[in-house]
């Protein structure tokens, strides 16, 4: 197998873990091994440390840059929309995800706020990072959505009535209530 096809190979071998559910444990279970084998004689699997070490990295990494590549090539720019959730181990976690103006979800990331209070300024500081970030990718945010939390209203009208408003970047911070 050919050092390009070994990559793509282990591209889509993890791709296969991740998307069945399946521990990296899988690529080492003998039974695994024996259909590899079945398939293809004298094929050599990654071990288990390779999947969830450099390989896990590599696409991380590719995926990214594809993230970044589609974002900054959106001619109208991408809406920012994010919100703070906790997950089941009691961390408190704030996601970004873009939209572009043809309507494709590229999640951008999420950060581990646990040690900061929801407060206003940390709202802020959050939005003011995300914007130094993108704008050093140079992709346009032209709006941010949130919930109607408010810290995040609050930060809006901070936002707004602050005379560092970039008024050449259309910012517009909106609230969403959801009523079930």
């Amino acid at each position: 197998m050919s050092y390009n096809d070994t990559s793509r190979f282990e591209q889509l071998l993890l791709r296969m873990i991740v998307s069945n559910g399946l521990s990296f444990n899988f690529i080492e279970n003998e039974d695994t091994i024996a259909v590899f084998q079945f398939i293809s004689p004298g094929l050599r699997l990654p071990k288990r440390r390779q999947i969830g070490g450099n390989i896990l990295m590599n696409s991380a990494n590719t995926l990214k840059e594809n993230i970044i590549k589609i974002a900054k090539s959106d001619p109208d720019g991408v809406t920012a929309v994010f919100d703070g959730w906790t997950n089941v181990k009691q961390e408190h976690i704030w996601g970004v995800v873009f939209i572009t103006s043809f309507g494709q979800p590229l999640v951008w990331g999420a950060h581990d706020i646990s040690a900061e209070r929801s407060k206003t300024e940390d709202v802020l500081r959050h939005i003011e990072n995300l914007i130094n970030e993108t704008e050093e990718k140079n992709i346009f945010i032209k709006a941010f959505i949130s919930d109607s939390a408010g810290e995040y209203a609050a930060a809006r009208y901070v936002y707004f009535n602050s005379v560092s408003f970039n008024l050449l970047q259309t910012l517009i911070l909106i609230n969403i209530k959801i009523y079930l």
